[in-house]
């Protein structure tokens, strides 16, 4: 049987003039922080944002932007849930809740192509993908399902995180353009985010933002104001910049 549900993919997504997802390839490098903290530093500069978590087994955006799980509205489909400063925002976690999502496989292929399929997104001027994490079927899913997504890599300046970074680059570089990569989590030494710095040269790419170690961030989670006014927050001056304009 023939599934009818690419067909809409790029209907549901014709309103929004950018979509760029963020990924990274390694798990713990900070790419929800990033692309949470992003959307809503341009949502409050009054971009017209929208930010779709597509981390099935382990989505935690709504932690950030303070919305508690639940099931969104129905208009022809599923509307994006209304959040701080205008964001709108989907997640698997609407559906599930905080209950573990035990999917392998076509499962979580069909859970991706079900979100993209049913959500109703308004006019937007940036769509921000919280891609999963790791280099297998999901990403390729998404890469799949949404060809006209930019990439930004995040990554910390750590060996393995790096690394895996480089392996991601090398997966989507060729299906997709790269905007450039964020050094996370960066300490203050001098010279601290040169890994990263090499790598984006690698693939001809920015490096869009130095992002140190920021302890007010974990208190901050849940109260988007709040989040806005961390240095991490600051940092990612240079990315809302790049994606939507000064």
């Amino acid at each position: 049987m023939i599934d009818p549900r690419p067909s809409v993919f790029a209907r549901r997504l014709s309103p929004i003039r950018r979509v760029v997802a963020v990924g990274g390839g390694k798990g713990g490098v900070g790419k929800t922080t990033v692309a949470t903290l992003t959307a809503l530093a341009a949502a409050s500069a009054g971009h017209r944002v929208g930010l779709l978590d597509l981390d099935i087994h382990g989505g935690a955006a709504h932690l950030f932007l303070g919305i508690e799980p639940s099931f969104p509205e129905e208009e022809a489909g599923i509307l994006p849930f209304e959040g701080a400063f205008g964001l709108r925002f989907m997640s698997a976690t609407s559906f599930s809740g905080d209950r573990p999502l035990a999917l392998r496989g076509t499962e979580v292929s069909d859970a991706i192509a079900e979100l993209l399929a049913v959500t109703v997104w308004p006019e937007l001027d940036l769509l921000l993908i919280d891609l999963p994490p790791g280099l297998g079927e999901s990403l390729l899913d998404v890469m799949r399902f949404v060809p006209r997504a930019e990439i930004v890599a995040v990554t910390t300046a750590s060996l393995p995180s790096v690394r895996v970074a480089d392996r991601f680059l090398s997966a989507v570089g060729s299906a997709a353009p790269v905007l450039g990569v964020v050094a996370n989590m960066i300490d203050g030494n001098s010279g601290a985010a040169d890994p990263v710095v090499r790598l984006a040269a690698r693939f001809s790419a920015p490096v869009l933002a130095s992002v140190p170690n920021d302890p007010a961030l974990e208190s901050a989670i849940g109260r988007p104001e709040a989040l806005l006014k961390t240095t991490s927050a600051a940092a990612l001056d240079g990315v809302v910049n790049t994606l939507v304009g000064a």
